[in-house]
């Protein structure tokens, strides 16, 4: 199992409790690689996905280079403090994705209740967990809980419509905090090398759409869903053409990344 301590954190899935933060975000990502020096961007739209997130998309003032997977540390006006957000967006895009969840934490909460278009702030793009292009790598199994799906949905942009095939098994407490579900949902659709599996760990919701096209299954992701995959994925595949992403929270990594059935790649953000 790779095991990176290191944060970039949007925040943390209630569902799964938190560890804590003991430390800050530079603090813990003392040993992940970094870019040289920073980069200037400006907010280009910020908007509520949730009624605790907010996507916030950043124009850099030079492009920003980046691996699907990685995040940036997120310097702001009138702090010292450093915030850690992982990259959701395309590295294709020109403009850099974050999903923040709300906190009391200075830079979630200066993006909830201060951020505005037009405002300036800077990034620096960090991380040792990523996925770049193999031709080994056949199938990408990925795992998120709750806000963890910020880099595994920046991997599957990246993703779709290529040769390999990607498959996403996804949690969140409830269905309005199942954030980007309807892009996945609309890129599933027009992909026919990416499904998605969804769980609601605290809401009945079985299905939805006029045809009953998207479904919910009920309750947390467990061992048995991902070996499951693996092994369906095996039935094709030599197990060294399978890679395994988790993000989600440190209990719920913890857990699935010692009952699964293959090497899982993830960092912990929190």
């Amino acid at each position: 199992v790779v095991s990176t301590q290191s944060t970039g954190s949007s925040g943390i899935n209630a569902e799964y409790g938190c560890l804590g933060q003991m430390s800050t975000h530079i603090e813990r990502t003392n040993g992940s690689t970094r870019e040289p020096g920073l980069r200037d961007c400006t907010v280009n739209s910020i908007t509520d996905i949730s009624p605790t997130v907010k996507v916030l998309k950043l124009a850099p003032e030079d492009p920003v280079t980046f691996k699907p997977g990685q995040w940036v540390d997120f310097f702001i006006p009138g702090t010292e403090m450093i915030g850690g957000y992982s990259l959701s967006s395309d590295p294709r895009s020109p403009l850099l994705e974050l999903a923040v969840k709300y906190s009391a934490h200075p830079p979630a909460h200066w993006v909830h209740k201060s951020c505005k278009a037009g405002d300036g702030v800077q990034v620096r793009v960090g991380g040792d967990v990523y996925l770049e292009p193999s031709s080994n790598t056949k199938v990408v199994l990925l795992v998120a809980g709750g806000i963890g799906i910020n880099p595994l949905l920046s991997m599957i942009r990246a993703g779709v419509g290529s040769n390999t095939k990607y498959h996403l098994l996804y949690s969140a407490g409830t269905l309005e905090e199942l954030i980007f579900w309807y892009d996945l949902e609309e890129m599933s659709v027009n992909h026919e090398n990416f499904t998605v599996e969804y769980f609601l760990t605290r809401e009945t919701v079985k299905q939805l759409g006029s045809n009953n096209f998207v479904k919910f299954q009920s309750g947390r992701i467990t061992p048995e869903s991902i070996n499951k995959r693996v092994d369906d994925f095996k039935n094709c595949f030599d197990e060294n053409e399978i890679r395994c992403f988790l993000c989600g929270p440190p209990p719920m990594i913890d857990y699935l990344s010692k009952n699964v059935e293959i090497k899982c790649e993830y960092e912990k953000w929190w």
